[in-house]
């Protein structure tokens, strides 16, 4: 009998996510990101399924692997794919300069992509590309300029591109953003077709991880502009040079892939087809896996796991993730604009009771912005930085009390029955927004009113200020803060708040620029606790 897999992933699978957009996710990984990387490294127990299922099914030659997306992607315009679920989608069928795998061990690396090879100038500052033979999948030759065009197509103001705050280390970056200087100034140069020159505004250790991410995918400049505002709207809308060619999008309901034969490394995947089926609700994959719908589901829920591990023939993967889910709060309104009313929804929150109640164990209480799994320069980072909210909540016993002093500040009524704010919510998360909204409520006194929307919209309001209070979660391109926290420096514009602050932008400036370990490790851990102790963000749990 053909063994069927189940995934256990975090309940932020469901809830939402910037992530941060990594080559094939990089870390931006999702159910079906993993689910597609494990169909590529599989373990030995999931070889042994294949040598069950080749004796089940003899004679029957497609290798096909049918997942599930909690979402419908919100974009695959790559310079606007900010989400999980559109790096999901993207991660499957564009291949960057450079490529994150993950070890037996799960220790990362960087391996060659579309780039063979590379070398840098003695200071790190100027680095050198060799593109390998490789086609996109209409037989197109892949080039240097595709990389030059794409990267500064991100950069350009007129663009607006949500992820251009990821690859601000180039040179003249954040000058093109900003419009003071121009687009043909930032430091990426096609020499010739198979070789980029990428020049650094200062020495990035992560810069190679970087090159993974999808700030740096490929675009072809004659398909983007073919197509205009509808590029990336449809499967006939974008091409790709990864391992597998977007077949189909039927929109809200499923998305196909067949293997890309152009792909240049394409007899070392095994997988002929790859269906990703969009279903928000989770009993509803959990029904579709055991009708045999799916072969991989993420599973949130204690009762699920129990009663699927009943099934002796379901192969069960628990996968770590260095993902944060958190609350943000929009500063351009009047009540969030203070600082004490910010604190004190951020310590209202009962972190422990969150993880064992709401998430029935799946996740792990979060009382910091950087997950426990991530490194920093080969030192775990919450083990040296500590819990900054741990901190704050120990300082401010009272949440009420500390809301009534904000809402005086701000000369409003000091009755907090009489506040009334909005929740932003995607509308599959009803669990834990009703869980904010009794919370708050009971623990502050104030009113929430829940306002659920569907993915795409959420993202669009997020961008557009046009929310009150809202949540969902990050995930991280590579092992380095810097992938999570340049989220919140002046300019980025892919979680927008309304906050701004010189201190954090200086100590992440340094941070990011430094090669001196003992710095970087300070700078980082100074930037966090000020932009939690300011409840900038309210981060609740780590996916798990």
């Amino acid at each position: 009998m053909k063994k069927k897999v189940a995934v256990l992933l975090a309940m932020a699978m469901a809830a939402g996510v910037l992530s941060g957009c990594g080559g094939s996710g990089g870390k931006e990984t999702t159910a079906a990101a993993t689910e597609a990387a494990d169909a590529k490294e599989t373990t030995a127990a999931e070889k042994e399924t294949e040598k069950e299922t080749e004796k089940a099914d003899e004679g029957e030659k497609k290798q096909a692997l049918s997942v599930s997306l909690d979402a419908e992607p919100d974009s695959l315009d790559l310079a606007k794919v900010s989400d999980m679920y559109s790096t999901t989608v993207v991660s499957q069928m564009i291949e960057g300069l450079t490529a994150i795998r993950v070890d037996e061990n799960g220790a990362e690396t960087v391996e060659p992509g579309m780039a063979e090879s590379w070398e840098s100038s003695e200071d790190q500052m100027t680095w050198t590309f060799h593109l390998r033979d490789a086609k996109w999948e209409d037989g197109v030759d892949v080039k240097a300029g595709d990389f030059e065009y794409a990267i500064k197509r991100i950069l350009n103001p007129e663009t607006a591109s949500p992820i251009s705050g990821n690859i601000l280390f180039i040179k003249n970056a954040e000058e093109a953003v900003a419009g003071s200087v121009g687009i043909d100034e930032v430091g990426v140069k096609a020499l010739d077709d198979k070789t980029l020159e990428i020049q650094l505004a200062y020495p990035a250790p992560y810069f190679l991880s970087s090159c993974a991410g999808s700030s740096m995918l490929p675009m072809r400049q004659d398909i983007v502009e073919a197509n205009g505002d509808s590029y990336g709207t449809e499967a006939d809308k974008i091409v790709g040079n990864g391992p597998f060619s977007l077949k189909e999008w039927v929109h809200n309901s499923k998305i196909s892939y067949v293997k890309n034969p152009s792909y240049w490394n394409a007899d070392a995947v095994k997988l002929e087809e790859l269906t990703m089926k969009i279903i928000n609700e989770e009993t509803a994959r959990i029904g579709e896996f055991e009708n045999g719908g799916i072969d991989v589901v993420p599973v949130s829920t204690a009762e699920w796991v129990e009663k699927l591990d009943q099934n002796k023939d379901y192969v069960k993967k628990v996968v770590s993730l260095p993902r944060t889910e958190y609350l943000f709060f929009n500063q351009e309104v009047e009540l969030f604009s203070n600082e004490k009313v910010r604190q004190a929804f951020s310590i209202a929150l009962n972190r422990e009771e969150i993880a064992s109640e709401v998430y029935q164990g799946m996740q792990e209480p979060a009382y910091g912005w950087i997950p426990n799994s991530m490194q920093v320069d080969g030192v775990n980072f919450r083990e040296m930085a500590g819990e900054p909210i741990q901190e704050l909540i120990e300082e401010n016993p009272d949440p009420k009390a500390l809301l009534i002093e904000g809402l005086k500040e701000l000369g409003m009524s000091e009755d907090p029955s009489q506040v009334t704010v909005q929740l932003m919510s995607r509308n599959t998360s009803q669990d834990i927004a009703e869980y904010f909204q009794y919370t708050f409520n009971t623990v502050l006194g104030v009113n929430v009113e829940i306002d659920p929307v569907e993915w795409p919209v959420f993202q669009e309001r997020n961008r557009g200020l046009d929310y009150e209070m809202g949540f969902k979660s990050y995930g991280a391109d590579f092992d380095d803060p810097y992938s999570m926290m340049q989220l919140w420096m002046t300019g980025v514009k892919t979680v927008p708040t309304g906050w701004s602050n010189e201190e954090y932008d200086r100590l992440m400036t340094e941070a990011s620029q430094s090669l001196d370990k003992e710095l970087r490790a300070k700078d980082y851990k100074e930037a966090e606790a000020l932009v939690l102790r300011t409840a900038t963000i309210c981060p609740y749990a780590y996916s798990t």
